[in-house]
């Protein structure tokens, strides 16, 4: 009541929890999804399992790549953590979808800017499939298109986006 939006925040809220029902059918597609991004020292930064991005994953109907004992996840409260790409590859290289996070280091448009990161993506199914997405630069910055970015997760582990090059949250890396 404070700015007198009541109404309009609960239709807002009503819409978006429409396109959650639509989409959140608790059904997984069985389908592997990596979300990371490479720091400038070479090391991998992976979201824990359990994080909202990985939960997130799992509501859009995929599975998070990585399990709490793949990176022997200790109890603190971050949501991410920072691997060796040896321990990347060794968990994420048969992934069917790559997620590169593009909030810290920039977002990449080619497969060769990719590579260009680390070599040894190259042999990951995902890139060699065409399966590579990259976070747009206001994904964090928009607190209420949570339902909007499940969407697009939604969309890429069905296959909707199969063909499409933009998500509103996600594009496809060419």
């Amino acid at each position: 009541m404070l700015l007198g939006k009541t109404e309009a925040a609960e239709s807002f809220f009503q819409a978006q929890s429409r396109k959650l029902d639509a989409i959140c059918t608790g059904e997984s597609t069985g389908k592997t999804v990596a979300f990371f991004y490479i720091s400038s020292n070479g090391s991998v930064n992976v979201r824990k399992p359990g994080d909202y991005i990985s939960k997130m994953i799992e509501l859009a109907g995929g599975q998070y790549i990585f399990s709490a004992d793949d990176l022997n996840v200790e109890g603190n409260a971050l949501s991410t953590m920072n691997i060796q790409m040896e321990a990347f590859y060794a968990g994420a290289k048969d992934a069917d979808y790559l997620i590169y996070n593009s909030t810290i280091d920039g977002a990449v448009s080619t497969i060769d800017q990719l590579l260009q990161k680390s070599p040894l993506l190259a042999d990951f199914a995902a890139v060699q499939s065409g399966n590579v997405w990259c976070t747009e630069q206001n994904m964090f910055q928009q607190t209420t298109g949570a339902a909007d970015m499940i969407a697009d997760l939604h969309a890429v582990v069905t296959g909707e986006a199969d063909g499409k090059t933009q998500l509103t949250y996600l594009h496809r890396v060419q």
